[in-house]
């Protein structure tokens, strides 16, 4: 999983918005009360250590997300292993209407003067609702979407406390280019003669 900066347009930290609402959701829902008996002063800094770490987390690339449950499609699988063994070619993939889940359960540990007081469970879901897509597949690597829809579903709990919950679609009619590539499969060079 590749972690880029929540400025990134693909982040999940863009996707749900920005580090200062998150601040102020955690203080708004009470998500660190969880710890129980802390001041005032030290139940803010914990929310500000949340905060930090769980903005970490934010960095997470949408597109590595979707394309963690595509690396595991049948139908991308074979075309990467055929672009791969025919350096050159190109194979364009058409996909069923797909859902691609992306989970996390990270936690924060939180201590005063060394001491530990508790940990904090972060819930982290992404839903992809994918319909219509139209994959193109060069050298082991997802290149290009030509077609299709996305509804993208993100979520984030502190303590079973949903924090920032955000939900989008994405039409892909012009279609998605990826200079890279997205890696489905590493090819082998074949050695020359």
């Amino acid at each position: 999983m590749t972690m880029v900066a929540t400025d990134d347009p693909y982040s999940l930290g863009t996707f749900l918005g920005t580090v200062e609402p998150l601040a102020d959701a955690l203080r708004r829902q009470d998500a660190v009360t969880a710890l129980g008996g802390l001041n005032r002063a030290l139940s803010q800094a914990a929310e500000q250590e949340v905060t930090r770490v769980v903005h970490g987390f934010l960095g997470l690339d949408m597109i590595d997300l979707v394309a963690g449950g595509w690396r595991t499609h049948a139908g991308l699988a074979a075309a990467a292993r055929n672009t791969c063994a025919a350096p050159g070619s190109e194979e364009v993939v058409a996909l069923l209407d797909h859902r691609v889940r992306s989970v996390h359960h990270p936690t924060v540990k939180v201590s005063v003067d060394g001491v530990p007081v508790g940990t904090l469970a972060v819930d982290i879901e992404v839903v992809f609702e994918l319909n219509g897509i139209v994959a193109v597949v060069r050298e082991g690597r997802l290149v290009a979407v030509r077609a299709g829809f996305c509804t993208a579903k993100a979520e984030l709990a502190v303590e079973r406390i949903t924090v920032v919950s955000r939900q989008r679609q994405f039409d892909l009619p012009g279609g998605v280019r990826w200079r890279r590539g997205v890696v489905l499969r590493h090819c082998v060079p074949t050695p020359p003669g």
